[in-house]
């Protein structure tokens, strides 16, 4: 049954499709018998007519399945200017069809249509006079032949695709061939005028009008004089219309920008000043009547098909001088990104090398050198290098104390104290502008290569084609497969993560089931969950939809947090920031400052500030530590430093990243399962030698995450006890099946009251869950 229902939908496709050519190909069939037609018509001096033999060659070698339609145009239309003239073209026709029926020779087209009309021609007044014509009358048959071949050739740029693919290119001389041909079919629709309306008036204000709103005032002018100029040629008296037409065009175009009302209204003002100027010209009640006719038509026309034309013209008349400068820029971005490059293999490559680190022995300074007591002090007993390295302890901490008691037990040992202690001052504060350098110099070679990867991809996405139609075969032929029947895929963007695009598919069942189907058959393609959505359906004369994917975003974070001030202080030392970075990226910050007091908020608060500012304008996570610890260490009225633990949460594809400056564990729960993401690294700004603690995790959907600053865990009890008591005490409260503000809050209340937090405290409590879509909830119906 299924087999049967799927050929009857096969076969009106095929009908619908079918039925859909027919109307096309009887459309086009009927707008080239009318333009055969005009060709026909078209008189130039007055007695030369060579517009449609040329026409109908054309037809008839590369579109022949029309040909019957162009000469059933062209018969009628020679027929309306006389029989004697139809009888010319016909014996035409049939001489020019025994010449290219002829198989041993090859004529150009050319020629043989110049062959054609010089023979018959001469043939037909030689008949005519009884003998040889008059010279004026020799004269309009080498002008017929002159026209028709100018004419052949204009038609045939006119229809040869400019590139290999088939589209078009306009081209200068394509342009001109069009303007050529129209002209000639105007001059054809001067004989149909019924009453006060003149079709050529009515096309040609028509025309101006619509030129002049999408385009350039340049493009309408020329346009404007070029139209006058063949059409007054014809008619033997061309100068002033010629200028009238020119001055419509520019009168027109001057007032595009105020909308196409305007630019109607606007386009009689020539004509009504040349109307008192110039009373020679043929302004009559049958001009102005067709002009207001062109003028509603171009009222009328819905205002997506002109959008549509001025934005074609402005895709196809891009600037060279736009073209070489967007050339030289990307040359100069290349130039530039290599130069980056090299930077960064240069100072990057040197300065963040792993280097093993070997084990140093304290050198006797200069004021020990020359002291007789050298030996005493650091020979093999010496006792001078344990006192040194204490000193160089008491220096880093924060207690004068331990400062006063080293300085007496040194002054008690060394006679040349004052001496010794200006050159261990020196020796640390040199020491101290070394590491600074160090670290300097690492930061910036790590900045270079956030710079150097910002560049690459700016190159490759000046690089990138969106929609390429390789890939779209091959994802039409991978749906194809699947049974599902694409007509077209229409790309909007293309980058990773963020891409958007438009599928029109021939499919009659459910518009639910059908995006269902193409979201998992894309996924499998691109490998990027993606969200479907209707957004157009057409049943005639085929049926087909617009679905619009983008992107998607598979999880969703729920959290809460739990704050709490050591002795009821309205001021904590810790500090944190949740916020997302893009729809499919969250970011979490989490910074304890040193102590309880205000000065450990606003070191805390400082970090989050500038960690979030760096991520602001794109720069690594890992950069942007490194340039927060530069920061604090170059402070030397203060000794503060502050933990960071920063994560990033991949809402579409489920990643975990985390970025570690001495933070408390990282908690993820699956189930019954926990891991555990540790650090090992000192807070920023409190040792010299900085590193990072940087790992990935991959998450499923409801896994928690706990995040908690060193307050938490008190110092007097067991760790791994109370480590247990709240991971169990979480586990139980999701297992209820509890929100996670509930679970937090009541976890809390349970933990204080058997571990009593003594600091600052801070618990994130964070629950990935997929975002699920309305239509896919199924509730089973309840029967009695």
């Amino acid at each position: 049954m299924v087999t049967l229902n799927n050929q009857n939908e096969f076969q009106t496709l095929n009908l619908d499709l079918f039925l859909y050519k027919e109307k096309t190909r009887i459309i086009i069939a009927s707008v080239i018998a009318f333009a055969a037609f005009c060709f026909a018509q078209a008189v130039f001096f007055e007695a030369v007519t060579p517009l449609f033999l040329p026409f109908w060659l054309v037809i008839r070698t590369r579109f022949a399945s029309f040909q019957k339609s162009a000469l059933l145009g062209g018969i009628l239309g020679t027929l309306f200017i006389g029989f004697g003239q139809a009888a010319v073209v016909l014996v035409q026709l049939l001489f020019m069809e025994c010449l290219v029926r002829f198989k041993f020779i090859k004529l150009s087209p050319y020629f043989l249509l110049g062959s054609t009309i010089i023979a018959i021609q001469l043939a037909w007044q030689m008949l005519l006079h009884s003998g040889m014509p008059s010279v004026m009358t020799l004269f309009y048959i080498v002008y017929e032949c002159l026209f028709a071949v100018s004419i052949l050739f204009f038609m045939r740029i006119l229809t040869f695709p400019s590139k290999e693919n088939g589209t078009i290119e306009w081209t200068r001389e394509k342009i001109t061939a069009i303007i050529v041909v129209l002209a000639g079919m105007l001059i054809g629709m001067e004989s149909l005028t019924l009453f006060y309306f003149s079709m050529s008036l009515i096309v040609l204000h028509f025309l101006i009008c619509l030129v002049a709103y999408a385009s350039t005032v340049g493009a309408t002018v020329i346009f404007s004089l070029s139209l006058g100029f063949f059409i007054g040629l014809a008619n033997l008296s061309f100068t002033g219309m010629m200028i009238l037409y020119a001055c419509t065009g520019l009168v027109a175009a001057f007032v595009q920008n105020q909308g196409r009302y305007a630019v109607a209204l606007f386009s009689f003002l020539p004509s009504i000043f040349f109307f008192f100027y110039d009373a020679t010209l043929p302004i009559d009640s049958v001009y102005f009547m067709s002009m207001l006719t062109g003028a509603i038509i171009f009222l009328l026309m819905p205002k997506n098909i002109l959008e549509y034309c001025k934005m074609y013209y402005k895709q196809n008349t891009v600037s060279i001088i736009q073209v070489n400068r967007n050339e030289v820029v990307e040359v100069q971005l290349k130039q530039f990104q290599q130069f980056v490059s090299f930077m960064k293999e240069l100072v990057f490559d040197h300065f963040t090398q792993n280097k093993t680190k070997s084990k140093t022995t304290a050198e006797p300074f200069l004021i020990c050198s020359s002291c007789f007591k050298y030996e005493e002090c650091w020979g093999r007993n010496g006792e001078m290098e344990g006192i040194i390295d204490s000193w160089r302890l008491a220096k880093r901490s924060t207690k004068p104390v331990s400062w006063i008691r080293v300085e007496e037990q040194l002054k008690g040992k060394c006679i040349k104290s004052s001496k010794l202690l200006e050159e261990l001052e020196s020796a640390l504060h040199k020491e101290h502008m070394e590491r600074q350098f160090y670290h300097g110099k690492k930061m910036i070679a790590l900045q270079l290569r956030d710079l150097s990867s910002h560049f690459e991809k700016l190159l490759n996405s000046q690089r990138l084609e969106i929609g390429t139609s390789e890939m779209d075969g091959e994802m039409q032929q991978f749906l194809k497969e699947h049974d599902i029947h694409c007509l077209h895929i229409q790309w909007i963007k293309n980058e990773i993560g963020n891409r958007e695009f438009v599928c029109y598919v021939a499919d009659h069942r459910d518009a639910h089931v059908v995006i269902q189907q193409l979201e998992q058959q894309l996924f499998e393609f691109l490998h990027e969950p993606l969200k479907g959505e209707q957004i157009y359906e057409q049943h005639s004369p085929i049926f087909y939809r617009q679905i619009k994917f983008t992107s998607a975003i598979r999880y969703q974070l729920e959290y809460d947090i739990y704050t709490y001030s050591h002795a009821n202080h309205a001021i904590s030392g810790d500090s944190y920031r949740v916020f997302p970075i893009h729809p499919g990226l969250m970011a979490i910050m989490l910074s304890d400052g040193m102590g309880t007091n205000v000065r450990a908020n606003r070191e805390s608060e400082r970090l989050i500030q500038m960690m979030q500012d760096c991520l602001t304008y794109n720069m690594d996570p890992e950069t942007a530590m490194h340039t927060m610890h530069y920061v604090m260490s170059l402070k030397n009225d203060s000794d503060m430093y502050a933990t960071m633990d920063f994560a990033l949460v991949d809402l579409q594809f489920g990643h975990l990243w985390c970025w570690k400056a001495g933070g408390m564990t990282t908690y993820v729960l699956r189930g019954n399962d926990l891991f555990k993401i540790e650090s090992t690294s000192a807070p920023i700004g409190f040792l010299p030698n900085f590193a990072i603690d940087t790992e990935m995790t991959q998450l499923l959907s409801e896994d928690v995450i706990l995040m908690i600053s060193d307050g938490l865990f008190s110092p007097s009890a067991q760790w791994d006890a109370q480590e247990q008591l709240f991971i169990r005490l979480i586990r139980q409260g999701l297992e209820n099946g509890a929100s996670i503000q509930v679970v937090l809050f009541d976890v809390m209340t349970q933990f204080k009251q058997k571990y009593p937090i003594a600091d600052d405290c801070t618990v994130m409590l964070f629950r990935l869950q997929h975002v699920i879509k309305p239509w896919q909830v199924f509730r089973p119906a309840i029967t009695h």
